[in-house]
């Protein structure tokens, strides 16, 4: 079996092609993660285990497809969830999964409200029903900056705010903010942070890169690869890509007035966030400063000088 080439060596270069999927396109994550075929299943159960672990009581042992309740408030554009799952622990107990991606305003209102429907769905008629309600777990991943610190991700639950003791587990929260995940992953990198890289940069591999080169990840990279689509499934992903191009460029056109403000900030924010990764990879030392000033984006003077100041 040949060897696993380094992460800067599976990046798709100029010209080339990933053979991935975005992950965050409708098709492409339901062909990766539908709970009604085994090894996408797989998928899914070692994704939520990865991502619901603090806030899991026990490790999910099955996942299926629930169908999806009338929408309590009668709107269309209140619910914009693209995946909905019914998943079983080890001990029988149910816990209702919803996966959002769609960039919408309110966004933690939302998440309550998504929250509040699946609750509110499980009352049953009659007076003899006794309030036992299962857990409820809402994941959302966004590619918009939602809260203001560098955290990627982000947990709530009802709290005792004195003791910090969960009071009741019927709502369960977790936030990904994708645009602060890193284009840098190590072999000693959590398995967390792993699944966040393969959210927001799997299509901009060639191939799975040695520090990511687990039985998991391997099962996740073949199940994400375009080539398992068929004609009509390829049409339907395409078109959705584009969608997602088309909402970005409306999205520029709006701002354009407001463009340098925007860009100004943004440069200031990324050029921060990089500095702090210099200086970690800089401290780690398993890299040259051509290395860290490549995959930070910073010049080789600012890797220079940054070091200077840690040996200070």
């Amino acid at each position: 079996m040949n060897a696993r080439k380094s992460f800067r060596d599976c990046i798709v270069k100029p010209g080339e092609t990933s053979p991935y999927a975005n992950l965050l396109v409708d098709l492409a994550f339901k062909k990766a993660f539908d709970p009604d075929k085994p090894t996408s299943r797989n998928n899914l159960i070692n994704l939520l285990n990865d991502l619901l672990e603090p806030q899991l009581k026990r490790p999910i042992k099955n996942v299926w497809t629930r169908s999806v309740a009338k929408n309590l408030s009668g709107s269309k554009a209140s619910r914009t969830a693209i995946f909905d799952l019914h998943c079983k622990d080890d001990l029988g107990s149910l816990i209702e999964i919803e996966v959002q991606i769609r960039e919408v305003d309110n966004f933690m209102k939302r998440l309550a409200f998504y929250a509040s429907e699946m609750v509110a769905n499980q009352a049953e008629p009659g007076q003899y029903w006794d309030y036992d309600i299962q857990p409820t777990y809402v994941i959302a991943l966004t590619r918009f900056s939602v809260f203001p610190d560098e955290r990627a991700v982000h947990r709530a639950t009802v709290i005792d705010l004195e003791s910090g003791e969960q009071l009741v587990d019927t709502y369960n929260f977790t936030a990904i903010e994708l645009s602060k995940v890193p284009f840098f992953i190590e072999k000693t990198s959590s398995d967390l942070s792993k699944w966040l890289f393969f959210f927001r940069y799997l299509n901009r591999l060639k191939e799975l890169p040695e520090e990511l080169d687990e039985g998991k990840f391997k099962n996740l990279t073949e199940s994400a690869k375009v080539s398992n689509f068929n004609k009509k499934e390829f049409e339907v992903y395409r078109n959705m890509y584009h969608k997602v191009w088309d909402h970005n460029a409306m999205r520029r056109g709006i701002f354009k007035e407001f463009a340098d403000d925007i860009n100004a900030k943004i440069e200031e924010r990324i050029s921060d966030r990089n500095r702090e990764f210099a200086k970690k990879m800089i401290e780690l030392g398993k890299l040259s400063d051509e290395e860290i000033a490549a995959t930070t984006d910073l010049s080789l003077e600012d890797i220079v000088v940054l070091r200077s100041q840690l040996e200070a």
